[in-house]
């Protein structure tokens, strides 16, 4: 239990300050969690006599699952912006497209009606009777 919570503590800290030192997270982290400089080691490198004390490994959670919700919500504010935008984008492809459509109608439909002397209705049909 210990080493897996001294990896995910790792990788939190290496994310949170990816240009900072093992020795300054460590620091960093010893005041997030109000525990000694020692202590933070021993639980950072996963020693094997380090034991995690319930309150320890509390502490320990919270902070890495405060990170983690944080990500959840700007994911979440992400992927509804995101949405946002692509509808935003269908409706003016939508709209460009109809109007394309009637500009074309508008240039190509009177001049094949007027070509050859054709009038603008369509032919009727004759009876031979």
């Amino acid at each position: 239990m210990t080493a897996v919570l001294a990896d995910d503590l790792r990788a939190f800290a290496g994310r949170k300050w990816p240009a900072m030192n093992h020795k300054w997270r460590k620091a960093r982290l010893a005041s997030l969690l109000g525990l000694s400089d020692r202590r933070i080691k021993s639980i950072y490198e996963a020693e094997q006599t380090a034991r995690l004390r319930a309150d320890e490994k509390a502490k320990i959670t919270a902070l890495i699952g405060q990170k983690e919700e944080a990500n959840a919500d700007a994911d979440r504010a992400v992927a509804e912006r995101l949405a946002e935008l692509e509808a935003q984008v269908a409706f003016l492809v939508s709209a460009l497209a109809r109007e394309t459509l009637a500009a074309e109608g508008r240039e190509t439909g009177g001049a094949l009606r007027r070509r050859a002397g054709e009038s603008p209705s369509p032919a009727r049909r004759r009876e031979d009777a």
